[in-house]
């Protein structure tokens, strides 16, 4: 769909930059007047006390503003973002339903189909183990079931989501809360790269904007808006998880949470979520996706304890014992298996080098799946 009545991207963009500027408000000025030009001779009310340094905005010629806008394509076009406007045939449909839908967004990559099926991840940035395993099983899951995994970047479970995503041939849409360019950290530089060869980085933030804590509730309204339904892993009593999570029930989406221990910090969130019938109780992703109506018949997660024709008698008999999802002591294992310590510590070695198998704190394994 083009752009209403007269206008160009530049235009819009040059529109959206103006200090104050409310997405709602910028598109129904976009949809009300053909053009920037005719905006600055109608002046409208809302508009006049607009202020661009010493000036109001409507001192200002067209070209005045679309200077602006010039400087901001090219740190685009340096930084490989694309713009996405609301009426592009490529803008995430059920973003388009949420209340104050981004008018723009910067994205770098590529963005699917329109309707293409998303759920969210989220959850705290200190996870446990228990948290780092339910993200990856999770993810792997859905994009093996031909869904899109979104989440933040952050460190935790939004890391894990994504990067089991990649690993896994998926696409992942990351959603931040700054100008693309201004993706600071090396850990999440290079995911990031990672994330937009195979799925897209979104922002509405441009380029050459810092993250600031103000921005990080702002987008989670996005995070929650273009999937389906969100997920929370492991989540504090407070935070951005829960954040997302009450965007996603306003949004009227489905909301999912991953019970844990009852004794933990980190699971009071996604717990509490469960007990006041907020969230879904989830157990597997086969059930969040039947929820959602995306279960297809043969989907992955197959019994965990079918034969795999890449291992032998003796691995196979090792990965049996490990599906329970639960981790398992090495002496517990040793007992299970009648093999010694010694020969099963170089067994289940091998095992984690052809990713079947890892090792947690403690001498303890589990079934990587």
């Amino acid at each position: 769909m083009p752009l209403p009545h007269h206008w160009t991207l530049e235009e819009v963009l040059a529109l959206s930059l103006v200090p104050r500027m409310r997405a709602v408000d910028l598109r129904g000025l976009v949809e009300q007047y053909a053009s920037l030009e005719a905006l600055l001779q109608a002046a409208p009310p809302e508009l006049q006390k607009v202020r661009l340094g010493n000036d109001t905005l409507f001192s200002r010629s067209s070209s005045n503003l679309l200077e602006a806008a010039e400087k901001q394509l090219v740190l685009c076009e340096e930084n490989s973002v694309q713009i996405v406007s609301y009426w592009d045939e490529e803008y995430p449909a059920l973003l388009k339903e949420i209340f104050y839908p981004p008018t723009l967004l910067y994205v770098r990559g590529r963005l699917q189909a329109p309707d293409a099926a998303a759920i969210a991840i989220v959850g705290t940035r200190h996870c446990t183990d228990y948290g780092k395993m339910v993200a990856e099983q999770y993810a792997e899951a859905l994009v093996a079931s031909g869904v899109v995994v979104v989440s933040g970047l952050a460190t935790g479970i939004d890391t894990y989501a994504h990067k089991a995503a990649v690993k896994n041939s998926g696409i992942t849409y990351a959603v931040i809360a700054s100008g693309i360019d201004k993706i600071n950290s090396g850990t999440a530089s290079n995911l990031a790269r990672e994330i937009s060869e195979q799925g897209a980085i979104l922002s509405e933030y441009p380029c050459g904007v810092p993250a600031q804590p103000a921005n990080f509730p702002r987008r989670n309204r996005i995070i929650s808006g273009v999937a389906q339904g969100t997920l929370v892993v492991e989540s504090g009593e407070k935070g951005g998880s829960l954040i997302t999570a009450q965007f996603t029930i306003d949004q009227n989406r489905e909301l999912f949470a991953v019970p844990g221990r009852i004794y933990s910090e980190r699971s009071k969130g996604a717990n509490m979520l469960i007990q006041r019938s907020q969230a879904h109780l989830t157990l597997t992703p086969q059930d969040m996706l039947q929820t959602l109506g995306l279960l297809r018949e043969g989907d992955p997660q197959k019994a965990v304890s079918e034969a795999l024709p890449e291992l032998d008698k003796i691995e196979q008999a090792i990965y049996n014992e490990l599906n329970s999802g639960d981790p398992v002591h090495i002496e517990t294992l040793s007992a299970k298996t009648n093999l010694a310590v010694q020969d099963l510590l170089v067994l289940l070695l091998q095992l984690e080098f052809k990713g079947y198998v890892r090792q947690l704190a403690g001498k303890q394994f589990m079934q990587r799946r």
